[in-house]
């Protein structure tokens, strides 16, 4: 993520809350994530302008949040969801349950879990995007890996961004910052992906209460497993597609399946699935009496953001879908 400020703040048209009043923010605010005590530090807070965007998605949301001056938040426990911050600007001390962490642009961020009770403090000028995914997504996934009911998950608080695993983090961060803030909307199938692929870096990369579950070894499944897989990801391509699901319909554990296909096809489940949609969506530029534009064939293939796609498909066939379809007319 960028540490500087942006000229125009990210998801502008989105724009939810936007107020110097702090106890209008705090019910506006409260409102979009939960109920929380909101206070500016400075006894005249001559600075404070809070202003919350706010772009629901397929099971979460893309948030850019600014109060101006240094404030102190308290939540409690979320309950319904976990938020991953990334300051883009300032710093903030977060305590999430035990673990006290400091927040800031370019360095770290923090993650908070609906079951810990939550402590902030944004300092002047702090701004962060806000990944709000809904608690229901993540535990159900987590379960899939395991293969049992998982009811809570709770990650250490910090994150460091400039160690590999957090710049993976900020990279997808970006990606679905850049689906929600396009200039039209995004495919619930691409959205989906991208949530799915939010949560399984959660669990697989950062530090959580259930890691040791994660970390054991479990056998490969075998090759009709791998069909079952492959039939179900075909068979739904231009649907949204929730990992746990295919990992049920395949009848594998989630993170076994996962590894299967990286042992004996060489690539993850999402790669997979982003294969089969390059292939769908190949088959109707290659067909001449297709009358839809190349942006509408890319979403009834399952593929999302319209530039992302297009460099996927040039790496893939060596020229743009734009060309493929000039060729066959």
């Amino acid at each position: 993520m960028q540490a500087n400020v942006p000229v125009h703040a990210p998801l502008a048209r989105f724009a939810a809350v936007d107020t110097r009043s702090p106890d209008q923010a705090r019910d506006e605010i409260g409102r979009i994530f939960c109920p929380h005590f909101l206070i500016p530090t400075a006894a005249n807070p001559s600075h404070f302008h809070a202003r919350h965007h706010s772009a629901a998605q397929a099971g979460y949301s893309m948030n850019f949040v600014a109060y101006g001056a240094e404030v102190e938040i308290d939540p409690g426990e979320l309950s319904g969801f976990f938020l991953l911050q990334v300051p883009v600007r300032g710093a903030a001390r977060v305590r999430c349950g035990s673990v006290l962490t400091e927040a800031a642009a370019g360095r770290s961020a923090s993650i908070l879990s609906p079951t810990l009770p939550t402590r902030m403090t944004w300092h002047d000028g702090c701004e962060k995007i806000i990944v709000l995914i809904r608690r229901q997504e993540v535990e159900r996934l987590a379960g899939a890996m395991i293969d049992r009911r998982c009811e809570r998950v709770e990650f250490d608080t910090g994150v460091d961004l400039t160690d590999p695993v957090g710049q993976a983090l900020a990279r997808h961060v970006r990606i679905m910052l850049d689906a929600a803030d396009g200039p039209a909307p995004v495919p619930e199938a691409y959205q989906v992906l991208l949530r799915d692929g939010l949560a399984t870096l959660m669990l697989t990369c950062l530090r959580h209460d259930r890691a040791d579950l994660l970390a054991r070894p479990e056998p490969l499944p075998g090759p009709a497993v791998l069909r079952r897989a492959e039939a179900y990801l075909a068979a739904h391509a231009d649907r949204p597609i929730a990992m746990a699901d295919v990992a049920r319909a395949a009848g594998a554990n989630l993170r076994s399946l996962q590894e299967a296909f990286r042992h004996h096809r060489q690539e993850t489940l999402s790669e997979r699935l982003q294969t089969i949609r390059l292939e769908r969506l190949r088959a109707a530029l290659t067909d001449g009496t297709n009358e839809a534009s190349v942006t509408e064939m890319m979403f009834r293939a399952g593929l999302g953001h319209a530039g992302r796609a297009a460099a996927a498909y040039a790496a893939r066939y060596g020229e743009a879908p734009s060309e493929t379809r000039r060729r066959v007319r």
